[in-house]
């Protein structure tokens, strides 16, 4: 492609030959000639001193550099972009394999790929344009929005309501039994899960995560929202839009995630918990409190950042602190024994 078209489809100011030939999307240094890289921080203009590549993607502010570049407000928005110009291949419709198995009074929408394997249940209603990987299970009553991809072995059971553009990867499994017993005389007793589970618009679901239906109501993970893999979203949790879950993370019942909201790998929630807006959980922070709007924790249990990295700092020397202590105590308390020891007992100490 044309580096003139490129900066077209990008909206990005181009300085340099329009007609120079770009034929690959590459990092700083990866990129060969004829690849177009991305520049995110100025910060590390350095680090362009050492690209072969033709092209790079800055941000505003940022000239004056040999190669020829396309300046935009987001460089790696822009940088994602020509990945999907360069490499992700528009889809075919494939219709529907007379090896898939579909349901009585099932309603499929315009253009659909449902591939060998693929299993819709009764009453289910699938949107325009949804692609249906091999060993997908749709349960009855289903329904799915416009532009969904579901790939292999994704199952959804009974009642799930899903969005458009809604992308669920291998394995992942919408609407399983919410972890709901009752212990009475030594025996523990299921309670039913009678709710269901709303996917809005724009969310994407990694390869085995869990997204329990409610016990009674609806189990909902709000629009824009990214869930990474083998995440767990128990029954009635309600996530809210746009935010991010990285792998491993847990959200116990019952418990309200704002918009915006980051947990970074392993984070935990406990039930029936509230976590505000824009609230950012480190890596393995273990919440078992409500989070006000806005903060960012960390730890075991999560704690304000900054104390928790003070914490963090002082760990190693605990060892070397706790021999520290252990001195002054047995220094004050020779100081306390001589104080309280009366002048002639020191006489008759010292004769001695």
């Amino acid at each position: 492609m044309k580096l003139k078209d490129l900066a077209d489809r990008l909206k990005a100011d181009l300085s340099g030959p329009g007609d120079m030939e770009i034929t690959g999307v590459a990092g700083i240094a990866e990129a060969l000639p004829g690849d177009i890289t991305f520049l995110a921080d100025p910060k590390r203009i350095k680090d362009l001193e050492r690209t072969k590549a033709s092209a790079v993607i800055v941000p505003r502010g940022v000239e004056g550099l040999a190669p020829a570049t396309l300046t935009v407000r987001n460089p790696r928005l822009a940088f994602a972009r020509a990945l999907e110009v360069f490499y992700v291949k528009q889809a075919v419709p494939a219709g529907v394999s007379d090896r898939a198995v579909i349901g009585k009074n099932v309603t499929l929408g315009k253009d659909p790929t449902v591939h060998a394997g693929a299993v819709v249940g009764d009453d289910a209603r699938i949107g325009d344009r949804v692609v249906l990987h091999p060993g997908v299970v749709i349960g009855t009553g289903v329904v799915i929005g416009d532009d969904c991809i579901l790939y292999a072995n994704v199952s959804i059971r009974e009642g799930v309501r899903i969005g458009n553009r809604v992308i669920l990867h291998a394995g992942a499994a919408i609407g399983g039994d919410g972890f709901g017993f009752v212990t009475d005389e030594g025996r523990h007793h299921k309670i039913p899960q009678v709710g269901g589970v709303i996917i809005e618009d724009d969310v994407e679901i990694g390869s085995n995560s869990c997204v329990d239906k409610a016990t009674l109501g609806n189990t909902v993970i709000k629009q824009g929202t990214k869930i990474d893999n083998l995440v767990q979203v128990a029954h009635n949790v309600t996530i809210g839009e746009h935010s991010l879950l990285a792998s491993q993370v847990g959200i116990a019942g019952s418990t309200t995630l704002g918009r915006y909201v980051v947990m970074g790998g392993q984070a935990g929630a406990g039930d029936h918990l509230t976590i505000g807006d824009q609230v950012m959980a480190g890596g393995r922070a273990a919440i078992n409190s409500n989070i006000e709007p806005g903060k960012i924790v960390a730890g075991h249990y999560a704690m304000p950042l900054r104390d928790w990295l003070k914490i963090q700092a002082v760990l190693p020397k605990l060892p070397e602190m706790r021999r520290q202590i252990a001195a002054l105590e047995r220094r004050l308390a020779d100081l306390t024994k001589d104080a309280t020891t009366s002048p002639e007992e020191s006489q008759k100490g010292n004769e001695s």
